[in-house]
């Protein structure tokens, strides 16, 4: 990563000198008596009253390579030494910086205008074909953004929180301006558009609190020693790591089923990050604590009592056996 970062470095570096050195190199060449064959440099295209140049459309670029690189050691700079050492979560830290990204966007914009040369407001009129243009066809794009910066500044959803999406769980790993992006457990990015993030239906289990409540249901054979199930069961929760003690977990008989005695232990886990690695482990203990103390994890069975079969006597009686048979009529 490091060497990346370097050669990336140095990559800017040759861009910003060449940027500079271009077109201090076209104004000496403009006095000296090759400057004749770089007329071309004047001529351009008119707007309104402005005349845009070719050597104009340079320093832009000069412009924008300069500003691309501020901008990335201004986030760096934001992100890594200064809000880390502030009491900010990690969503405040990164709404934060993409507010101030966008804010030097803009008076990037307005600062490329000048340089141009362009009056804004000999613009008024592309401005209103723009909006009409907005209204019709670009309201979709318009939505997103307005979205995306709505969600900048709502605490609801932020970068580090763990949210459901429908069927997809993940972490919010970016908040851009058109789009959230959200990693799955499985790796992939759901890129969604922020106008849905803030339309429909989203849960947010990091959202204010990050505990998290959860439960692990068990079934133990009849004629079990119920109370050493519910000390076994608070014992597990109290040598896991990831389970709470405050709130304290809790452990719950909750029916004589058909084949078993039906136990749910309810637990709080410090984060959603733990959500299955803390039931995992929780079952993984309870069949190692259970099988030491002999408790029998039930498992679905029937027992067939025969009272009366016709024949069933001699059969016995053969193999040397003389059950006691009732016969019911």
């Amino acid at each position: 990563m490091e060497r990346k970062a370097a050669s990336s470095r140095k990559i800017y570096l040759l861009l910003v000198l060449f940027f500079i050195a271009l077109p201090l190199s076209l104004d000496y060449l403009r006095e000296t008596p090759a400057g004749r064959y770089l007329t071309w440099l004047n001529s351009g295209i008119g707007i309104g009253g402005t005349k845009i140049t070719i050597i104009n459309i340079v320093y832009l670029i000069l412009f924008l390579v300069l500003f691309m690189f501020a901008s990335r050691v201004i986030r760096d700079t934001l992100q890594n030494r200064v809000l880390s050492r502030t009491r900010m979560d990690i969503g405040t830290r990164s709404s934060f910086v993409n507010i101030v990204i966008y804010a030097f966007w803009i008076l990037a914009i307005y600062t490329g205008l000048n340089i141009l040369g362009i009056n804004l407001s000999s613009l008024a009129f592309m401005a209103g074909a723009l909006g009409i243009g907005i209204g019709f066809g670009l309201q979709n794009i318009i939505n997103n953004f307005v979205s995306g910066i709505i969600l900048l500044f709502d605490p609801s959803i932020q970068v580090g929180d763990m949210v459901q999406v429908g069927d997809d769980w993940g972490m919010v790993s970016r908040i851009n301006i058109r789009t959230t992006v959200v990693q799955s457990f499985d790796n992939a990015s759901l890129i969604i558009p922020n106008s849905q993030m803030l339309s429909n239906r989203i849960t947010n289990w990091s959202f204010q609190d990050p505990k998290v409540r959860r439960q692990v249901d068990v079934g133990v054979a009849y004629g079990s020693d119920v109370h050493l199930v519910r000390d076994l069961l608070l014992q597990i929760a109290a040598e896991i790591p990831e389970v709470l003690g405050d709130p304290a977990p809790r452990v719950d008989f909750m029916d004589f089923g058909n084949s078993a005695l039906i136990f749910r232990i309810r637990f709080w886990i410090s984060s959603p990050e733990h959500w299955l690695t803390a039931p995992t482990e929780f079952r993984f203990r309870i069949d190692e604590e259970f099988k030491k103390h002999d408790i029998e994890i039930a498992f679905p069975q029937q027992d067939i009592h025969i009272r009366s079969a016709s024949g069933l006597h001699d059969v016995f009686s053969k193999e040397g056996a003389s059950p006691k048979l009732a016969h019911d009529k």
